[in-house]
């Protein structure tokens, strides 16, 4: 469609311009991203789509972020801002969601002097009598929750506050769409075995910048680890995190499975029912790792029978 409008005029069709046709009525409508704020001055995010649900004509504003970045806070506070939404969405459960609140000012989510509750219970289930490789195991979990956090949303980020914070500045109904964290954490003790405790001791099956896109090789040279919260800002792109989920798949499937395709499944059933039990439309805005976009959207899509609903607003 890009072409088909240059090729009408001599202006080039901007980049962040989409197109959204609904495939009930026909209609046609050609967004550029500021349609996206009411606001002048709020900032779309690097990576967000719009999902509308064709049943019930609700509106989805999907937000992907990183779980350590501020600008990703940011972000959704001025995206719940601008749009004002019926319901918020985020990606936590209950008890995540009451530790959150319960942190006080000084408390950082994301210190490195102490680990979030999920990965204590997680380390304690590997506490008692067993053999070495249990034991193994569960020294090595502490590596393992430090990949898994930056990109799959183990442990909640301030995002996630803000947009609590915001949905209740405004009146929104909060929804609480991930899966229960117990149930996650014995989906990943029962993912995790010796083959992938030694693969990740030895540092074998890792991001090899010669096999990727020139553009994302970049970014992966680019990125030091040494500032994780530098490297993230400059990962964070829709490219990086559909390449760090494709290698945790290829790498560790069933750590991929338990991490991502299930709880993809969860959430999408979850904004899907948000979407629809009203029996009209409802505006939502929904705050979600950016490693899960992808499944999000592909299960929606699927959801909406004939395909469509689906729209990428921004993010490479």
């Amino acid at each position: 469609w890009r072409r088909a409008l240059s090729s009408a005029g001599s202006s080039p069709v901007p980049e962040t311009m989409s197109y959204l046709r609904d495939l009930r009525s026909g209609s046609e409508m050609f967004l550029g991203r500021r349609a996206f704020s009411s606001v002048g001055s709020a900032v779309v995010p690097e990576t967000m789509s719009y999902l509308r649900d064709l049943q019930s004509g609700s509106e989805v504003y999907l937000v992907g972020t990183a779980h350590i970045s501020k600008q990703s806070a940011d972000e959704v506070r001025a995206v719940i801002s601008s749009v004002k939404p019926d319901i918020v969405f985020v990606e936590l459960c209950a008890a995540r969601a009451e530790a959150m609140r319960a942190r006080t000012g000084n408390d950082s989510p994301n210190s490195d002097d102490s680990l979030p509750e999920p990965v204590r219970q997680l380390l304690k289930s590997f506490g008692g009598p067993g053999d070495f490789g249990e034991k193994l195991i569960g020294a090595t979990l502490k590596a393992v929750y430090a990949a898994l956090k930056q990109f799959h949303g183990l442990d909640p980020g301030l995002e996630f506050k803000v947009a609590m914070d915001e949905a209740d500045e405004i009146n929104a109904r909060l929804v609480l769409g991930d899966r229960d964290q117990d149930k996650t954490i014995t989906a990943l003790r029962n993912a995790i075995d010796m083959n992938d405790v030694f693969k990740m001791i030895t540092g074998s099956g890792g991001v090899d910048p010669d096999t990727l896109d020139p553009e994302l090789a970049e970014l992966f040279k680019k990125a030091d680890w040494r500032d994780p919260a530098a490297a993230v800002e400059t990962l964070k792109t829709r490219k990086a995190a559909g390449a760090m989920a494709q290698l945790l798949r290829t790498q560790f499937p069933k750590i991929a499975s338990a991490m991502l395709d299930q709880r993809d499944d969860i959430m999408t059933n979850g904004l899907l029912t948000a979407a629809r039990e009203k029996g009209g439309p409802s505006k939502i805005v929904a705050v979600v790792g950016m490693a899960h976009m992808d499944g999000i959207e592909e299960r929606w899509e699927k959801a909406q029978g004939s395909g469509g609903g689906v729209t990428r607003i921004s993010g490479g």
